[in-house]
């Protein structure tokens, strides 16, 4: 039986990718023969339903996604009655009813102990680099920090405490809490506690299976599209802004959220994602895809860092960030595991088509971690080659003529594959893409010359040099500093520094700055649009 079982995955691992109609047919014959096999457990229960999954957003007909669903709903049943065998569910795969053992920052876990559909329990200071002891001293009321100063083991003290371990979750959050104002301070002691917790599903809610947006009809497949005029595609207008109402906001931002919990990620936009930033652009083929921002205190000096969220026939199949700054911007794209035979290059491209037309953005720019660098998998996929067939280039000189080199070989010679050595020399370089215009300012330029400015004309005396930028910039814009609020300051401080080290003197770059101040705490979509009118001038 077990033997038929993995014959039948195999035979859908194969055909998964094919849209015509016999191979739909054949997958849907399938489906039904599983449905009446008894279910594996362990890996092969996996597997089978990330091609379950990966049908469910990339469905041929109607009655193959009816069939895949009704399998979801199937390993559900079986995994609520097996959520206690470990032979049966891995952990930390997001399936039904299985827990997830890791450690999330302490805003990202708050959020979780909040959520209904999984219970958040503590499960081991794993390898901790800093006592309990020294953490407590400082968040503790003082009449109970003499228990820090007896050198207990973690357990130990919170026992004196009279803290359960049903309780510690909770009760480390709620010290961390104390840290409110000092964010970098609360995540560098969760960090050093190694703080690791087990999710426990409630229900079949919190999984990747059944975490995802309700949608009216789904989008039939007749093939995946992987040969496109990416050119074409960039400057096809764009349709207006979905403008969500407050409870699709939210439900877009549990379902964002939950898609990092159930892959054991983290990124800073999920974690301190703006509800109210959020747009939706409803897109070709079934795809939707949310762009938000982060709150206004975890938002970087002088660029912007979007999230962003890509979901198949609703379910969230890609996510990353976008650090934008004018017309210049850096990109990381991941998509789930299930979902990387699908379309992936359209994604790329369907995101750069937004950020060019409703951002403003002509340069983009890929890490190299995004096609190798300390990343096995993207040297084993030639992920450089991924980018680059959607234009991406070397940013080094030496590299790209190298690059050149490789890909004469590539067109030239049937079966050739670029050796791992070269892929990795790649990495030694950014990928960049000119979308139009010329190359425009970058972050890097600024923060460079504001440094040498302050070592230069002030012998590293930053204080001298930004309080003198600050007096300036506020004297020339007519700026008071003192009405500013504490986020606006911080502002301020960039932005004056910026002025001075670049020597801004025009009357109107210098206005558009002083909105930038404002716009920066407040709305960053209205902050992109001060960029890119700054640099225009």
């Amino acid at each position: 039986m077990k033997n038929r079982f993995a014959s039948c995955i195999n035979s859908l691992k194969n055909s998964a990718s094919l849209f015509d109609k016999k191979s739909v047919d054949k997958k849907t014959d399938l489906l039904k023969t599983c449905s009446k096999l008894t279910l594996p457990g362990g890996k092969k229960l996996l597997e089978y339903h990330d091609l379950l999954l990966f049908t469910c957003a990339y469905p041929g007909s109607k009655s193959l996604k009816a069939g895949a669903e009704k399998e979801l709903k199937r390993i559900a049943t079986y995994a609520r009655q097996h959520q206690h065998t470990k032979k049966a569910l891995i952990e930390n795969e997001g399936l039904p009813f299985a827990n997830i053992v890791t450690r999330f920052s302490p805003d990202f876990l708050y959020w979780l102990l909040q959520q209904k559909d999984l219970q958040v329990a503590f499960d081991s200071f794993y390898n901790p680099s800093l006592s309990l002891n020294d953490i407590l001293n400082i968040t503790l009321p003082p009449v109970l920090k003499a228990e820090t100063t007896a050198g207990l083991e973690n357990a130990a003290l919170l026992e004196v405490l009279n803290i359960k371990p049903s309780q510690y979750v909770s009760f480390l959050l709620g010290q961390l809490r104390e840290l409110a104002d000092r964010p970098l301070l609360k995540e560098l002691f969760i960090e050093r506690m190694d703080l690791y917790v087990k999710l426990i599903p409630r229900n079949s809610k919190f999984s990747r299976a059944f975490n995802r947006i309700p949608i009216k009809q789904p989008y039939l497949h007749h093939e995946l599209l992987k040969k496109f005029d990416p050119e074409q595609l960039l400057n096809e207008p764009l349709p207006a802004v979905a403008k969500p109402t407050n409870a699709e906001r939210e439900q877009y931002f549990r379902v964002i959220r939950n898609a990092m919990a159930l892959t054991v990620r983290e990124i800073d936009p999920a974690t301190f994602l703006q509800v109210e930033s959020m747009r939706l652009y409803q897109l070709d083929r079934g795809l939707v895809l949310a762009v938000y921002s982060m709150q206004a205190e975890r938002q970087l000096p002088l660029e912007t860092y979007f999230g962003f969220t890509f979901f198949k026939n609703g379910i969230p199949v890609a996510y990353g960030g976008v650090w934008v700054f004018g017309a210049m911007a850096k990109t990381g794209l991941n998509i789930f595991d299930p979902f990387r035979g699908g379309e992936s290059g359209f994604l790329l491209c369907q995101l750069i088509r937004i950020f060019k037309q409703h951002f403003g953005v002509r340069y983009i720019e890929i890490e190299p971690s995004q096609f190798g660098l300390d990343n096995p998998d993207g040297i084993r996929s030639g992920a450089f080659w991924f980018y680059h067939k959607y234009g991406f280039r070397p940013v080094d000189p030496v590299l790209n003529a190298l690059a050149a080199k490789e890909h004469i070989q590539i067109k030239r010679k049937k079966n050739y594959r670029t050796n791992g050595d070269t892929l990795v020399r790649f990495t030694e370089s950014n990928l960049g893409v000119l979308l139009e215009g010329k190359k425009p300012v970058n972050v890097i330029e600024i923060t460079t010359k504001i440094l040498t400015v302050i070592k230069g004309s002030w012998q590293n005396n930053y204080e001298a040099a930004r309080n003198a930028a600050i007096v300036q910039f506020c004297n020339k814009v007519k700026m008071d500093r003192n009405s500013l609020s504490s986020s606006e300051k911080k502002v301020l401080e960039d932005i004056a520094l910026w002025a001075m080290a670049m020597n801004i003197r025009k009357t109107r770059q210098l206005q558009l700055m002083k909105e930038m101040v404002f716009a920066k705490t407040s709305d960053d979509y209205g902050y992109q649009k001060l960029l890119l009118d700054f640099f225009s001038k």
